[in-house]
């Protein structure tokens, strides 16, 4: 296939840019806020407000576009 074919191209072009690049020692950060993680919050959420503005049929079900790229 076409896309196949422009892939591996991309690849390959890929592969000999990194050829190029020198090998360089880990990168050292100034500060230390590296890899922060925030705390897990559960938060309430009310679903008749998240409900209130979305369009609706007659038996209460949202009604949502199907996507384009679906047939």
């Amino acid at each position: 296939m076409k896309i196949e074919k422009e892939g591996e191209k991309i690849l390959k072009q890929f592969s000999k840019t990194l050829e190029t690049i020198d090998n360089l020692e880990e990168t050292q950060y100034i500060v230390d806020n590296i890899n922060l993680n925030r705390e897990d919050v559960a938060r309430i959420h009310n679903p008749e407000k998240i409900i209130k503005n979305a369009k609706t049929n007659k038996k209460g079900n949202i009604i949502v576009k199907k996507a384009d790229w679906i047939n």
